[in-house]
């Protein structure tokens, strides 16, 4: 039984290295011995500009304001709004705007962002489609900086960099600008080796040429048409001088909910793409699997790990029993103080990882109940 112990907790430690760290090691050694240099210049390809927004009338005017002022041929930029199940004011807002060229596409019913874009891009003209949410804010240069990477013809698809707007006053704000950060330089070391695992919906375009219809119940439009993508041979780019800005979850509990949803719906993309991921038949697949299911499935490695290490009779791992417990108990209680709106300081991150890793479980069991739908709880503004 000792034994045992040992060896899944050795296992186990290093499974969560590799998942946090070692996939990151990775992608810098191959690009660093096999680059993958992008042939950019200033291009302006007509541009059909998607805008998604579901009962936004809290931040649709200021983002309709924000898109207008994108430095951006007005004769190439196709601004549209799809709001396709909003019962508030998001439609008559966005009517307000169509002197100024922007166009409203409207449906009583709710079905989904997926089905929503499905709808919508038959309907718009521009070679480039760009996809953005509702909250998301740019820069006026993130469009044409964005576009520089189309003029490489290996170049299917290209997606920005998300920022946290520094708002102390909702809870996920600083797990959030940590998280992303982390994120931003990941992926720019994908992109040196090849493709990023996955676009952000939030900043992403492609070639209309490479957009194929969302099959009825995926919900990570932008991870499924990362892939689709990937495997006709085109690479998915990280711009990180095109910035997008947006504000963090206001509660620890609407970035749970968020958090799970990601990980129940990763799994809905790996059961589309199996014959391509698994088994990880190229560096792409394996990248991905790093990157996103050892993510995912970090939860349970973490209780494995802590469990192993009870039962084992080895000092080192007793030790690392006792700065486990220590760690989860910092976590609990940092949380409890979140729960309460006290700050959280020196336990914030402890709590906000936790969480994350709990979401990341709820999630996995989400699967296995059939829980998961494209109709996802909506977080607050």
């Amino acid at each position: 039984m000792e034994k045992i112990a040992d060896i899944v907790f050795w296992f186990s430690l290093s499974v969560i290295l590799y998942a946090y760290l070692g996939h990151f090691a990775l992608a810098y050694l191959v690009g660093f011995f096999r680059p993958k240099p992008i042939s950019k210049a200033d291009i302006e390809p007509s541009v059909s500009f998607i805008i998604a927004a579901y009962n936004e009338e809290v931040v649709i005017r200021e983002k309709i304001q924000n898109t207008l002022q994108l430095d951006y041929p007005k004769e190439k930029l196709e601004i549209v709004v799809v709001t396709d199940g909003s019962s508030d004011r998001t439609p008559d807002v966005v009517k307000e705007y169509e002197t100024k060229g922007v166009r409203l596409l409207h449906s009583s019913e709710r079905r989904g962002k997926t089905m929503a874009l499905n709808r919508v891009v038959p309907l718009t003209k521009g070679d480039i489609l760009f996809f953005s949410d509702a909250n998301t804010h740019y820069e006026p240069s993130t469009l044409r900086v964005m576009m520089r990477n189309f003029n490489d013809p290996s170049v299917g698809g290209v997606s920005g960099r998300k920022t946290i707007r520094k708002e102390g006053a909702r809870q996920a704000t600083k797990g959030e600008e940590g998280f992303w950060s982390y994120e931003a330089l990941l992926k720019t070391l994908q992109t040196r080796s090849g493709s990023i695992s996955t676009a952000d919906g939030e900043i992403f375009s492609l070639r209309r040429s490479k957009f194929e219809s969302i099959p009825v119940g995926i919900v990570h439009d932008d991870m499924y048409l990362t892939l689709l993508i990937v495997r006709a041979g085109m690479r998915v780019v990280y711009e990180s001088d095109a910035t997008s800005e947006e504000s963090a979850s206001k509660s620890f509990k609407d970035e749970f909910f968020l958090k799970t949803r990601y990980a129940s719906a990763g799994y809905q993309i790996i059961g589309a793409f199996r014959g391509f991921l698994i088994p990880p038949g190229c560096y792409f697949a394996w990248q991905f699997l790093s990157h996103k299911l050892l993510r995912w499935t970090a939860p349970i490695f973490l209780i494995s790990l802590y469990v192993s290490s009870f039962f084992s009779k080895n000092l080192i791992l007793k030790t690392m029993f006792l700065l486990q417990s220590i760690f989860y108990s910092s976590a609990a209680l940092g949380f409890s103080l979140t729960l309460c709106t006290l700050p959280a300081g020196p336990l914030y991150f402890p709590a906000y990882f936790c969480m994350g890793n709990a979401a990341g479980l709820y999630g996995l069991v989400k699967v296995f109940r059939g829980g998961q739908t494209s109709l996802w709880r909506k977080a607050a503004r």
